[in-house]
């Protein structure tokens, strides 16, 4: 067995016994997302697990023991498919589940304390709003569930919401909308298999079924999107006031309200982006930015990664002011960040952090290639310059 295969093993035994951090729950879903046989293999799985029966005598499992006896059945196995080794996780699940609940009782005073005195990152937060007006926690804890309105869809903590079993039909669409909070992110598929990826503080609008020539959707805030090509419909975004479309792409679109401003950033294909009666298209490693409040587009070149790097669990900074770092960093650990002095906003600073460590910890590596501090007070924090009491 690799050491890859063991990582799977253990993530998706950490799924399962609701362990699993968001840092693991990301490689996890981008190994699902990786080849349709992941997928394929990871839902067949979960078909499997039957987590009441194996919380039953959990206090006994010893830990050493339990992974030398798995251990050994691995080596005498000598199993080369994958599939068949990857069946093997049930014991891991096993193991796992029986030491989750020992470790969590045993540690939780312990978290609890920390908790106090760290800010915690973002985590999977998301919901759904149906046609109706009713909505759905889509993280409430469920491994998995069937929703049954206008249509019938899937939806899985971790795969997020598979629109997969359409019925509906009707000519005239029908609009699901899901709305990710301050301090969340979720991921899902739309029912033509585009992927998309949105950001804290986000809300897109959708049909449950693209019915029409055209593929259209609506964002506010930021998501990034891995559109499925089908050159009879082109795929529309529209942000604002701007429409994006594209034919088979990846992209990144980011269109906060409060910064007047659409930024769409290419990964991989071509987009054209039209905003009143200005239009530009796009080859990979570009951007188009246009200012609503200004009424401009502009076409520039960039760092690609400093604009997708939240979907890959880090956040990537060059040359990028303190002001906009603390936008992006105030929505991820919901809190409020402020300066003492309008100066240090415009301080600049290059490096990369990793999204799910606690804000103490990014905030302490911002400081050490920068003359600022941050005073931490509660949920509020204050920019200064270094020294400064």
């Amino acid at each position: 067995m690799s050491e890859m295969d063991q990582f799977i093993l253990e993530w998706i035994a950490d799924y399962c016994t609701g362990r699993i951090n968001a840092e693991e729950a990301g490689k996890l879903r981008e190994w699902i997302d990786k080849a349709s046989e992941n997928r394929e293999l990871f839902e067949q799985y979960l078909k499997t697990v039957k987590i009441n029966r194996m919380v039953e005598g959990a206090d006994w499992l010893d830990e050493e023991r339990a992974w030398q006896e798995l251990a050994g059945k691995i080596r005498r196995g000598r199993i080369k498919s994958f599939y068949r080794r990857l069946s093997l996780g049930a014991a891991v699940v096993i193991i796992f589940i029986g030491l989750g609940m020992a470790f969590w009782q045993r540690n939780k005073l312990t978290e609890q304390e920390v908790q106090l005195i760290q800010i915690l990152p973002g985590s999977t937060k998301a919901t759904l709003i149906l046609a109706n007006g009713s909505q759905i926690d889509l993280t409430r804890g469920d491994l998995k569930e069937v929703i049954t309105t206008e249509a019938l869809i899937e939806n899985d903590s971790l795969l997020g919401l598979q629109y997969n079993h359409i019925k509906l039909r009707d000519e005239q669409p029908v609009f699901h909308t899901v709305k990710v909070p301050v301090a969340g992110e979720y991921h899902f598929t739309l029912s033509d298999g585009t992927k998309v990826w949105m950001n804290s503080d986000s809300e897109l609008r959708f049909p449950v079924n693209f019915t029409s020539n055209r593929r259209e959707i609506f964002i506010k805030g930021e998501a990034y999107f891995e559109v499925e090509p089908d050159r009879e419909r082109p795929f529309i975004v529209h942000a604002n006031q701007v429409s994006i479309q594209v034919l088979g792409t990846k992209f990144n679109v980011s269109a906060y309200g409060e910064s007047q401003q659409v930024l769409t950033t290419l990964v991989q294909g071509g987009v054209n982006v039209k905003y009143a009666g200005l239009q530009t298209e796009l080859q990979p490693g570009f951007q188009a930015v246009t200012d609503i409040k200004a009424g401009t587009m502009d076409r520039r070149e960039v760092e690609v990664g400093m604009y997708t790097s939240w979907t890959k669990g880090i956040f990537e900074y060059e040359n990028m002011p303190l002001s906009d770092i603390a936008v992006q960093l105030s929505r991820w650990y919901d809190v409020r960040i402020i300066f003492a002095a309008p100066e240090f906003a415009n301080r600049r600073f290059t490096g990369v952090v990793r999204k799910y460590d606690v804000l103490n910890d990014v905030l302490s590596i911002i400081e050490q290639t920068t003359d600022v501090c941050f005073i931490v007070n509660g949920k509020e924090i204050v920019v200064k310059a270094t020294g400064l009491d």
